[in-house]
């Protein structure tokens, strides 16, 4: 009887180890994936952070333009920088002002095919911008990505 109620103790126990395991694992990789593209139109978006720099929450600003627009923090500080500085529009940031439709969807279907047009029209900022926001990639590895289909 004694040996029964063991072997249940320890079962119960690796079965509960195992619960615990695979809790953590999925919140990891839940707090590594990037939050989905936006919804709000880059103008709703402007107006908002002018709202919060004007209410002097400059930190929370910067936060709604990382959620918004996948940049990184340094991107996205200096680009609320500019905007609170008067240099610049939020809405005329390539990752605002998005690739225009007609130079996304040249070239062959896949992303590569596309990359390589964009490139070879001049475009390649909006070519770093459609790697990260199809691949999830950070800025350095979009360039790199990049460098290694032009050369």
């Amino acid at each position: 009887m004694e040996i029964g109620l063991m072997a249940i103790v320890l079962i119960l126990g690796v079965v509960g180890a195992a619960v615990a395991v695979s809790l953590v694992m999925s919140g990891r990789r839940r707090g590594e994936r990037k939050p989905p593209p936006s919804l709000h139109s880059p103008a709703d978006t402007e107006r908002e952070v002018l709202h919060l720099l004007q209410q002097g929450k400059t930190i929370h600003a910067i936060k709604i333009v990382r959620e918004r627009s996948r940049l990184g923090l340094k991107e996205a500080k200096d680009l609320v920088e500019d905007v609170a500085a008067g240099r610049g529009r939020l809405t005329d940031h390539p990752a605002f002002a998005g690739i225009r439709p007609s130079l996304a969807r040249r070239g062959t279907g896949d992303l590569a095919g596309r990359v390589r047009h964009l490139i070879a029209e001049g475009h390649r900022q909006q070519a770093i911008y459609l790697v990260r926001g199809e691949t999830g990639m950070a800025e350095d590895e979009a360039e790199r990505f990049i460098t290694s289909l032009t050369t």
